[in-house]
């Protein structure tokens, strides 16, 4: 079995495929050419005709990468990208720090330098025509920090340059952590910022500068003027949306509802939770300004009252417990979600909805037409307010069962955990590495072709539940000359009512330039004759074993490549 990659290695194959592709549209000679690309045209949304006069890279360079120009500052780049997974434990050395150092110094040096590119002297040309207050050097690294002798080179090197000149380099170090960081808020689009009312908040439990929270309490009128115009979105690192009308959801409803009850909803309920990048507390007239905010942990609460505010019966003396956590780590808002999310039982799968690439796959799919759900209620809560448009029922996706079907045609290893035990599929350690390659297409293929086989083994149904249907032996291009012959043969095909799973991962490994209906009667046909050849086992239980997935798998990956004079031999083998 595959041993699982953690987080950074996902995300480095991840960068490293679209790096390739940017090479190979802008035929860039190496791949630190295309990451400066990717990296600019994605966090500084530098379009693709300006790059090619920012980035440096290449012969002349003299150690830059790339040069920005922001009004009177001047932000100079170096760019590293691992030409394998492996290295990215590695630290940026005191070899790059000094490359950087001496092409900033010929890039002000007096004297023009005899090695230059075109780039670098436009840039040089501009120093001296222009004001530039303010240098910034930016190592950009899909490796770890800086190594103990590259962060001593640095200092040296910048308490030098202020010696001589007297300003400071503003140092700005993008390693794999920030890098990963960036891509987890570029698809976080929803950026909320919100101002509560609130009728008390106090400073509550800190960690340095990394993490500092605030606890007090809030009118629920207040609070629900506060989110009113993105309720649709405010919940959107919540795991999952409203579920309905639960018992504590009523609950929820009923304290806040009843004239006598609704001045203990205080001490009834658990309250609201808010995570934010920055809380600015107005303490004279009460008012916190939450920037990027959401709510990750009191979904139920915030509708239930609206329900109530909506029927006209939440009343005024409703006050709700409200905490407030301010911190700008991607990782530790993911962990916070994770932990408050925890005290009710969840599916593991609810976990993924706010995984960066499932995000990104969600936007995929709507521009072909498909609604997937991310997050469990999702669509259901967004049509009731009219954010979404109403979607037919086949256009709708379920994440779990997308992963599933994704898993068990693309992915030979896990095909059979994808039916014998789908919540594995989820585990923590293993799911991005799964999903590390999806997109739409792919999804769209394998749900294509699933739902072609759904219709087959329906088919196989409706004609066992009759002893004179002949539909699905019409399919199979079988006769039957008697009613017990008819039976014989159905019940030599029984392994068809759970073999959903088994069947597309048969077709997968067939191939693609095929006939779908030749590549599913000849998968059918061998996972019969596999099956069939197992005494001490059941049909059902067949369809969920790994030794028989990779049975059908090496006899299907055969069939690819047979002649169509031996596949039936090797089908009846």
């Amino acid at each position: 079995m595959t041993q699982s990659v953690g987080k950074y290695q996902v995300y480095y194959s991840r960068i490293n495929q679209e790096l390739v592709k940017i090479q190979k549209e802008n035929n860039y000679q190496n791949l630190s050419k295309s990451f400066a690309h990717w990296y600019l045209n994605n966090f500084y949304k530098i379009n693709s005709n300006d790059l090619g006069e920012i980035i440096i890279d290449g012969y002349g360079d003299n150690g830059i990468d790339a040069i920005v120009k922001e009004n009177d500052v001047l932000k100079i780049f170096q760019f590293k990208f691992p030409d394998k997974a492996g290295n990215i434990n590695k630290h940026i050395e005191e070899a790059t720090i000094l490359k950087i150092i001496n092409g900033y110094k010929k890039l002000t040096a007096n004297r023009k330098p005899t090695n230059a590119n075109e780039n670098f002297i436009n840039y040089r040309n501009i120093i001296k025509e222009e004001n530039i207050f303010r240098y910034e050097f930016i190592f950009v690294s899909f490796t770890d920090s800086l190594s103990t002798n590259a962060k001593d080179a640095l200092d040296t090197s910048i308490s030098e340059i202020k010696d001589l000149t007297g300003n400071s380099i503003v140092c700005v170090i993008e390693d794999k952590k920030k890098i990963c960081d960036k891509i987890d808020r570029a698809q976080k689009h929803n950026m909320i910022n919100i101002d509560i009312k609130y009728g008390n908040l106090l400073p509550g439990y800190n960690v340095g500068d990394n993490v500092k929270s605030w606890v007090g309490f809030c009118s629920a009128k207040e609070i629900l003027h506060s989110v009113e115009n993105v309720l649709d979105i405010i919940f959107d690192e919540n795991i999952r949306n409203y579920e309905g009308d639960s018992a504590i959801n009523n609950g929820i409803y009923k304290t806040s509802s009843d004239v006598d009850e609704s001045k203990y909803f205080y001490f009834y309920h658990n309250g609201i939770v808010f995570i934010c990048d920055e809380c600015k507390n107005s303490v004279g007239n009460q008012m916190a300004n939450l920037c990027s905010a959401a709510i990750v942990n009191g979904c139920q609460t915030v509708v239930s009252l609206k329900r109530a505010m909506d029927d006209e019966l939440l009343q005024n003396d409703t006050f709700v417990p409200i905490r407030i956590i301010e911190t700008n780590d991607i990782d530790l808002r993911a962990k916070v979600t994770e932990y408050l999310n925890s005290q009710n039982k969840i599916r593991d799968s609810y976990f993924l909805s706010n995984n960066t690439f499932i995000r990104e796959l969600q936007g995929e799919l709507l521009k072909s037409g498909y609604y997937l759900e991310r997050l469990a209620n999702e669509y259901d809560y967004k049509l009731s307010l009219n954010k979404v448009k109403e979607y037919p029922k086949d256009k709708i996706l379920q994440l779990e069962k997308v992963i599933q079907v994704y898993v068990s045609f693309y992915n030979n290893e896990y095909a059979a955990v994808s039916k014998r035990g789908k919540n594995e599929l989820f585990n923590k350690d293993l799911i991005n590495e799964l999903i590390c390659d999806i997109s739409s297409n792919k999804v769209l293929t394998s749900q294509k072709n699933y739902n072609e086989i759904c219709k087959i083994i329906t088919m196989y149904r409706r004609c066992r539940r009759s002893e004179q249907n002949d539909e699905f032996l019409n399919f199979m291009n079988i006769s039957a000359k008697s009613t017990e012959e008819y039976m014989e043969i159905m019940d030599s095909y029984q392994f068809m009512n759970t073999a959903d799973m088994l069947l597309l991962n048969g077709v997968a490994n067939i191939g693609l330039n095929i006939d779908f209906t030749d590549k599913l009667k000849s998968t059918i046909d061998i996972c019969r004759n596999v099956i069939n050849k197992e005494k001490k086992i059941s049909p059902s239980s067949a369809t969920k074993t790994s030794y028989i997935f990779e049975k059908v798998q090496s006899q299907c990956q055969k069939l690819k490549q047979t002649s169509l004079e031996e596949k039936k031999e090797l089908i009846l083998c």
